[in-house]
């Protein structure tokens, strides 16, 4: 990370580019941040997923072309990546600010890679959008792939710093010894963790909103991806188990409170039976909001 603390303190940042996630909005639609970033330091990275909400496609934004966009500010928006990320965790929404980016290669190149990696194919058949440039996403690839097929992802980027919850933020860099690739191929193995995505991120903001409501008693260590998606799918087997909400409040009892949670506490053992007999409100709902009786006693750690 001694890479990107570097990039914060320089005064012409050339070679950094900043990506922006305009899922929620535009975040340079402030004429004082336009007047920062003149068009020829943004490229917009335009896709076919795009065409019906083209003001929602991502953004690159070349840093040596900005203007009075120096230390401070991008110590701003550092902080601002990391809040992005927290605010997606209670709200559910996506993040804007995505990921910066060291390249020796200009913003053409840089772009037009980014772009190669939007359509991926799907075991199903179809072509399917790849939402790299949301940092939750990227986690999970981060997670998920290769060395060799990180590389891929990577193409002419050297570094990659995005954004997680807590942590502040990690980095994915090109590994020389395994070679550059224009873009990556998803192979099955990686849809099948990808596909998980949507569970897996009920499932942390589920734990965040807990962790926020009950502090006292709420402080499981963060439930990475590599446990949590074998959880995941063996909550989706239960035979009552039927939704992604399901799975995902199934997944934090057991992380919270271990896995014979049922066993251990009759409390929420009854309030489980009770959840499959009216499915009202949604399981996730029940324990942010309706078993604050229980989460609110001190219990002694369960994590596996």
């Amino acid at each position: 990370m001694q890479a990107l603390h570097e990039i914060l303190q320089a005064d012409a940042p050339a070679g950094w580019y900043l990506l922006l996630d305009r899922t929620l909005g535009d975040p340079l639609a402030s004429e004082q941040l336009a007047a920062c970033f003149p068009e020829s330091s943004v490229t917009v990275l335009n896709d076919a997923f795009f065409a019906h909400v083209p003001e929602q496609a991502p953004l690159l934004i070349d840093l040596a072309q900005t203007v009075d966009f120096g230390p401070e500010e991008r110590q701003a928006w550092l902080r601002r990546g990391t809040d992005d990320i927290g605010d997606s965790l209670r709200k559910g929404g996506a993040v804007m600010v995505s990921a910066w980016l060291r390249s020796a290669q200009p913003a053409e190149q840089v772009a037009r890679h980014l772009k190669r990696l939007f359509a991926q194919p799907h075991p199903d058949g179809r072509q399917h959008h790849l939402r790299y440039y949301d940092p939750r996403v990227t986690h999970l690839l981060d997670q998920s792939l290769s060395g060799e097929d990180k590389n891929q992802l990577l193409g002419p980027i050297d570094h990659w710093c995005y954004p997680v919850h807590p942590a502040g933020y990690l980095h994915m860099g090109i590994d020389e010894t395994k070679g550059r690739a224009s873009a990556v191929s998803l192979r099955a193995e990686h849809w099948a963790r990808l596909d998980w995505a949507a569970h897996y991120h009920k499932l942390l903001r589920t734990v965040a909103g807990l962790s926020e409501l009950h502090p006292d008693t709420v402080t499981a260590p963060w439930p990475d991806f590599p446990p949590a998606l074998q959880w995941l799918r063996e909550a989706a087997a239960l035979p009552w188990v039927d939704t992604e909400d399901e799975a995902a409040g199934c997944v934090a009892l057991w992380w919270l409170l271990g896995r014979d949670c049922e066993e251990r506490y009759p409390d929420v053992a009854a309030e489980l039976e009770q959840y499959r007999q009216d499915r009202a409100p949604t399981l996730t709902e029940w324990l942010l909001f309706a078993g604050a009786e229980f989460w609110n006693k001190p219990r002694p750690p369960q994590f596996a």
